[in-house]
């Protein structure tokens, strides 16, 4: 198996599984022990995984930013009440900037029908 297939099978089953033991990455992988160790210090390095003692599990934290999509799909109301308020504190002739994130999206319907000039970073918002 070469070794981006390996990482790529290493960091499906740390997904699924959220810890998996070395010996069952060796037996998926039909590599050596010492080919896996490696691979999670490789795979660790680049910040997919960490490493614990007897295998590897997901990385936690700060190293580890959801999606936008799992972001847009997290506390919508809040987020719809949120854009709401703030839609209507904007007047019309206003330039505003929204951000990258996933409340000022939601922003956007309510601002459709002002005339309003939209300074943004956010490729989803366009």
């Amino acid at each position: 198996m070469l070794t981006p297939e390996r990482h790529q099978m290493i960091l499906q089953l740390v997904k699924e599984q959220k810890v998996v033991k070395l010996q069952q990455l060796v037996e998926r992988t039909e590599s050596s022990e010492s080919t896996i160790r490696r691979d999670l210090a490789q795979l660790e390095k680049q910040r997919l995984l960490k490493r614990v003692h007897g295998g590897a599990a997901v990385l936690t934290g700060k190293g580890q930013e959801p999606t936008m999509v799992e972001k847009s799909s997290k506390n919508i109301q809040i987020k719809q009440q949120i854009a709401k308020y703030a839609a209507s504190i904007v007047e019309q002739g206003d330039c505003i900037y929204l951000d990258a994130g996933s409340t000022t999206f939601e922003m956007i319907p309510f601002l459709i029908n002002k005339d309003v000039t939209v300074v943004t970073n956010g490729l989803m918002h366009i």
